[in-house]
């Protein structure tokens, strides 16, 4: 399995290792700043507002937090009805990608 930080793996590989288990996983919702839509509506980085210093057009030296955790975060399989033994196998795939 490929590795993109050292011993960590990319969105992409867990998604596609809890395919192979037939686990469904996704990516998450797309922030609304970076929405061609929304683009030029304020939103919130760790210095402050954001508008107009970077949205999904404009580089910017502001940290967007929004579009960090988009690059990064997955929605993982859950569901109320997910047994021990189904949630205890989703962990162990997802331990095996790191």
């Amino acid at each position: 399995m490929l590795h993109t930080e050292k011993g960590k793996s990319c969105p992409t590989e867990i998604l596609e290792t809890l395919a192979k288990h037939n686990a469904e996983g996704r990516p998450i919702w797309k922030p609304m700043h970076m929405q061609p839509i929304y683009r030029m509506n304020p939103f919130i980085t760790k210095e402050g507002n954001g508008r107009a210093t970077t949205n999904a057009y404009i580089e910017g030296c502001g940290i967007d937090v929004g579009a960090d955790i988009f690059e990064r975060g997955l929605c993982l399989p859950s569901d109320i009805k997910m047994t021990n033994a189904e949630q205890d196998k989703v962990i162990e795939i997802i331990k095996s990608c790191f």
